[in-house]
């Protein structure tokens, strides 16, 4: 029985010094995986304070700006608040011409460079000679600086020298004049957009056409299904968040859009190509009006967050019925 009783005594041992150990280990996990937390904050709070003072700092900087009345004769001098920056903003009949121009171009920049990247991405996608090449090739246009865009557009639509009118003219056609008339200026920059913005809705799309198994395909060109029904029933709706993604990313680039326009046109004939981006320019930094240009590019803001927010809105419904 004392044998016994002792064997009892021995096992009820091991097993709290077992527990203890436990709990000692996964107390000493619990510590390491703090210290290691607290070593990776230390590593990135320095880069996570510089990102949010250069994009604190600035916002809110403009919002005092956007406020105030600024006098720029002996200095940046703020002379109080007011509100007459918004009210002149909201009768500025030439801030609206420069929305409504922002809103056309990126409506039709957008949707084109969708229609020809997905169409490029689709062509790529078969195993063609020199695909690798053409990928190349047409990434090319994106990787070059804005000044250099609007430089090269500025020449190739030259009614003197420029090549376009050129070959126009040697084909006996008369020249448009791409950068004198209203309505084709606008057309002139959305082709100059789409020249240099193409590549990047042709790279997503290649890739999520490229994250497509083969399987899928073969499986609906088994069922009878032409090319034509495979890519509107079964690719295109397998790239939708794709999609999606592509648009969003274009379409908050192109209400930004300011170099090209400034260098091609500078917001000529007239305000045609005046987007709001240009047009606040022009009230801050030639009319030397600080509070009305930060005033337009609050607007700016405002209104991409509006548009963005609705968009995702509405592509979240669009998912739902297309996984449905």
């Amino acid at each position: 029985m004392s044998t016994a009783r002792t064997d009892l005594g021995e096992a009820g041992a091991r097993r709290r010094s077992g527990a203890g150990g436990a709990g000692g280990a996964g107390a000493g996990r619990r510590e390491a995986d703090r210290k290691l937390r607290l070593t990776g904050w230390t590593f990135i709070l320095p880069t996570i304070t510089v990102l949010v003072l250069l994009n604190t700092f600035p916002l809110l900087y403009s919002l005092a700006l956007s406020f105030s009345r600024v006098d720029t004769s002996t200095g940046l001098n703020f002379g109080g608040t007011t509100l007459s920056n918004w009210s002149d903003l909201m009768q500025d009949a030439q801030f609206w011409s420069s929305v409504r121009f922002t809103v056309v171009f990126t409506i039709l920049a957008v949707i084109v460079e969708y229609a020809i990247g997905l169409g490029l991405a689709l062509l790529l996608r078969e195993k063609l000679r020199g695909g690798s090449f053409f990928r190349v090739l047409f990434s090319i246009p994106m990787m070059l600086a804005p000044v250099a865009i609007g430089f090269t557009w500025r020449m190739l639509y030259d009614p003197s020298y420029g090549p376009i009118d050129a070959i126009l003219r040697g084909l006996g056609l008369g020249a448009p004049g791409w950068l004198s008339t209203g309505n084709l200026a606008v057309v002139s920059v959305v082709i100059m957009d789409l020249w240099e913005w193409t590549p990047l809705l042709f790279l997503l799309m290649l890739a999520g056409l490229q994250a497509i198994p083969d399987e899928v395909v073969d499986a609906a060109r088994v069922d009878g299904a032409n090319g034509f029904q495979i890519v509107l029933r079964v690719i295109w709706p397998m790239l939708a968040p794709v999609t999606v993604m592509a648009i969003f990313l274009r379409m908050i680039d192109s209400f930004q859009i300011f170099g090209q326009i400034f260098l091609l046109t500078g917001g000529g004939p007239g305000t045609a190509t005046t987007s709001t981006t240009l047009y606040g320019f022009f009230q801050g930094f030639q009319t030397f009006d600080l509070g009305y240009g930060a005033a337009i590019a609050l607007a700016l803001l405002v209104l991409v967050i509006v548009v963005a927010t609705l968009f995702l809105a509405v592509s979240r419904r669009l998912l739902r019925r297309v996984e449905a």
